[in-house]
């Protein structure tokens, strides 16, 4: 019973909570070389959807099967850029709660999820050029590399009510790694106020106890509401594959998050 137990949980544990999400395009200011420091805050929303295979078993879950699970989330992105050098940090915290009560058994279930998401980047390619008839007044190309942190904490309660052998007990288990990631983004000014932009990180590789392989898609469109804020949708979708144990306790694992998004980006 109890690894039946945690295999349930690990399901829920392994979907990224993701309710809110990832990648606004905090940088739109910076194609335009205005100036040299720039610094920008954006919290954003993700109505992402999640398919996660775990030991030949499947699990889907739409946007309104994550949000009835989660107790609180909240992610944002963080950027400090000087000329063509960009550091930025994306970060998301969710807590997850679940259970299932009956005469027989009653389990209740919580999982904390850390995500956090630091680069460094370089501009290879910096142009700005707002012409009349210009279709595209400027772009950018940026390669980064960083490190891809995944937390999560799974503790559950269980009591197996039975007048011959009543049982209580709790479940912690904690699994964590990091994923090297490697990724470039393409950024279009568009027009002195909109900005579209393409991402891409690829990572894992199996080193160590990463994933056997990571990829991260974004497409972004940004709008300029004023000089310090900008609003950004776009759509984005992740997947990561790991392997877990070796021989009999060995757990292939395939977690696919995907949908639109909506943030807001403060630059200073």
């Amino acid at each position: 019973m109890k690894n039946r137990i945690l295999f349930v949980i690990l399901l829920i544990g392994l979907a990224p909570i993701l309710l809110v999400a990832q990648n606004t395009d905090s940088n739109f200011q910076e194609v335009s070389k205005s100036k040299d420091w720039q610094f920008v805050i954006s919290p954003y929303a993700w109505l992402a959807g999640n398919a996660t295979d775990v030991g030949g078993e499947s699990l889907r879950q739409s946007f309104n099967d994550l949000s009835s699970l989660t107790n609180f989330g909240f992610q944002m992105t963080s950027s400090v850029r000087y000329k063509r050098y960009i550091i930025s940090l994306d970060w998301t915290y969710a807590h997850l709660a679940t259970g299932m009560g009956g005469d027989l058994l009653t389990v209740d279930a919580n999982v904390h999820q850390w995500i956090v998401d630091p680069k460094i980047g370089y501009f290879i390619y910096n142009k700005v050029d707002y012409k009349e008839e210009a279709v595209i007044a400027g772009w950018s190309l940026e390669a980064n590399i960083g490190a891809k942190y995944w937390s999560n904490n799974i503790e559950v309660d269980y009591a197996l009510h039975s007048d011959i052998l009543p049982i209580e007990g709790s479940i912690n288990e904690k699994q964590d790694w990091w994923d090297i990631m490697l990724g470039a983004k393409a950024r279009f000014i568009l027009s002195k106020s909109v900005l579209l932009s393409v991402a891409g990180d690829i990572g894992g590789f199996g080193l160590g106890n990463s994933s056997d392989l990571s990829y991260d898609f974004t497409y972004a469109n940004s709008f300029k509401v004023s000089r310090l804020i900008l609003v950004t949708a776009g759509y984005r979708s992740f997947k990561y594959k790991r392997t877990d144990g070796s021989g009999e306790n060995k757990l292939k694992t395939k977690v696919n998050a995907y949908g639109p998004f909506l943030g807001v980006s403060f630059v200073l």
